[in-house]
């Protein structure tokens, strides 16, 4: 039985992902950052600091490559590290004035793109995706 790999999500997810990848690319470069440092800016919350292990989960990598996203933006002066209030082991990460309007821009930037291979579907196409796309990454609202 030959399967085509054309007909599987997975693989079809990937290769639109790539496509939509290449104007974040873009953006994050304008501001001198990289795709995953902006992603950890943007996934942020002002006034809301995160554990470092929390940030792993949520670029679900490991705590050792987090330390490296952290470090590029603390020096980029977006992020700033406190020791957690019950334990100084744990370090508290949140965004500084400069990280949350950086934050803000980004937003507007991206609300203001869409990739080019989207702009072919009709607003109902875009709708149905983008309401399949919360449904995978919220089922729990589902």
């Amino acid at each position: 039985m030959n399967k085509d790999i054309n007909d599987n999500l997975s693989w079809l997810f990937l290769q639109v992902s790539f496509r939509a990848k290449q104007g974040l690319i873009k953006l994050a470069e304008q501001h001198e950052l990289s795709v995953v440092q902006m992603y950890t800016l943007c996934s942020m919350q002002p006034d809301k600091p995160l554990q470092m292990n929390e940030i792993a989960q949520m670029l679900a990598c490991d705590p050792s490559n987090v330390t490296g996203i952290i470090d590029r933006l603390f020096v980029g002066e977006f992020i700033q590290r406190r020791e957690g209030p019950k334990d100084r082991r744990v370090k508290m990460i949140s965004l500084t004035s400069s990280g949350a309007r950086l934050r803000e821009q980004l937003f507007e930037a991206i609300m203001q793109s869409e990739p080019a291979s989207f702009q072919h579907l009709s607003a109902a196409q875009k709708t149905q995706l983008h309401d399949l796309l919360v449904q995978i990454l919220h089922p729990e609202m589902s």
